[in-house]
């Protein structure tokens, strides 16, 4: 594996730290699908109880979710960095990221594109066009941010900073 390879793959997944619900995350095998499922569990501690309790939905942030499409959407994504197909979803996850976004907050860009495009399946109304999944990619971050007020109102916590004045301070 080249060095290239492994560095979008550590992005992608980083190796497991710490031990959640008993289990020590340093033993599992990012390279096993099924193993990568926990590892990315383990970077939603707020989701853990609700899918353990098998909920359908809960209310985070002021938002009514699925913990486990959430999860489900970060596995996808996840497969697609890590197997690298189609490329250009890595090279839009280093676009963003010399952008200042964060790796979270990427990954729900890049799942927002394939969200878009199963809804479309899903409901009959186009198939999957690999030409349109990679423009929706490149539309990124605008497209983004274009639906984050919708998005982010309800979600907003009392004393958060504003969209603004966060989006100046992002991290790699």
């Amino acid at each position: 594996m080249s060095a290239g390879d492994q560095a979008r793959r550590d992005w992608t997944l980083p190796p497991g730290k710490g031990i959640v619900r008993g289990m020590d995350l340093s033993y599992l095998d990012r390279n096993d699908p099924d193993e990568r499922h926990f590892l990315i569990l383990a970077e939603h501690p707020e989701l853990i109880e609700a899918i353990e309790k098998d909920a359908d939905e809960i209310v985070l942030e002021g938002v009514v979710m699925s913990p486990r499409l959430h999860i489900t959407m970060h596995e996808v994504v996840a497969n697609q960095l890590w197997d690298n197909d189609p490329p250009q979803a890595w090279e839009t996850a280093v676009r963003l990221r010399e952008l200042g976004y964060r790796r979270h907050e990427i990954l729900h860009m890049l799942g927002s594109v394939l969200a878009e495009e199963i809804w479309n399946m899903t409901t009959g109304r186009q198939v999957f066009d690999r030409a349109r999944f990679v423009e929706a990619l490149a539309a990124l971050p605008e497209s983004w941010e274009r639906e984050r007020p919708s998005r982010r109102a309800t979600s907003r916590r009392p004393g958060r900073k504003s969209q603004a004045l966060r989006r100046g301070k992002r991290r790699k």
